[in-house]
């Protein structure tokens, strides 16, 4: 496995962005940057994530992986079945992963998932709960935590480097073996297969039932129509229950 270089930081605007920065002036790929708090934690399409401070995994991972620009969507599923596999592996969770970048457990969101480059960089952000038990009303029904879930506190910053150590073996892995491997364990946690949804992509609005995705990783929804749609890039992925439309609030990267 490459080496980890581990950066701590108390209070960050976001780990993402101190990341970012580092790449910019050539930090090596296998740097990590973990923060106890961030004020301006972001997600996917401008979301915010919300964090109590000391009892979360905030972190970012630089990459420099030799792919082409289009290719980079794919460490979204490396890090996502990483925090998946991590969360079974150590704790006993059953994981369920919520197409791009959002990570389940109980049907609620416990961890997200947010790519971002610069340059030849690409810099992994995970934000994952792990002893915060309360939430803010907005996503009081759909986050959960590690501790909420198996009942007890963790090490918060023990979590961290363990986590970031599971994420760049299975970088590794991609690397070496590629991305059909990675999105066959993917799949195997997918959620929301055979389910109703409703997909804002592109400004428009596409519902149907989710059918999974293709060997690029795009989402396959299949409309009243028997037309199935090939879905890269969306806005907000929900589902026709009520706690199921949930996931798409704010707390999560």
């Amino acid at each position: 496995m490459m080496p980890m270089r581990i950066h701590r930081f108390e209070t960050v605007g976001s780990t993402n962005d101190i990341a970012l920065e580092m790449a910019r002036r050539g930090e090596l790929e296998g740097t990590v940057v973990l923060a106890r708090s961030q004020s301006s934690g972001r997600g996917r399409r401008g979301r915010v994530w919300i964090d109590e401070p000391g009892s979360c995994v905030l972190m970012s991972v630089i990459l420099r992986p030799d792919l082409p620009l289009e290719r980079l969507p794919e460490l979204t599923f490396v890090a996502s079945v990483a925090v998946a596999e991590w969360l079974k592996g150590k704790f006993d969770l059953v994981p369920a992963l919520k197409w791009p970048n959002d990570v389940l457990v109980g049907g609620r969101k416990i961890a997200g998932v947010l790519v971002e480059t610069t340059g030849t960089a690409a810099v992994i952000g995970i934000g994952l709960n792990v002893n915060q038990a309360s939430f803010p009303p907005e996503i009081a029904e759909s986050a959960t935590s590690v501790a909420v879930e198996t009942g007890s506190d963790q090490d918060v910053e023990a979590a961290g480097e363990s986590l970031a150590r599971a994420v760049c073996a299975d970088y590794g892995a991609y690397l070496a073996r590629g991305f059909e491997e990675i999105l066959t364990r993917w799949r195997r946690y997918m959620w929301g297969v055979g389910k109703q949804a409703s997909v804002t992509a592109e400004g428009r609005v596409l519902q149907g039932a989710v059918l999974g995705v293709d060997s690029s990783g795009a989402l396959l929804l299949r409309d009243s129509g028997d037309e199935v749609h090939v879905i890269r890039v969306a806005d907000s992925l929900s589902f026709s229950s009520v706690q199921e439309s949930f996931l798409d609030a704010p707390g999560s990267r």
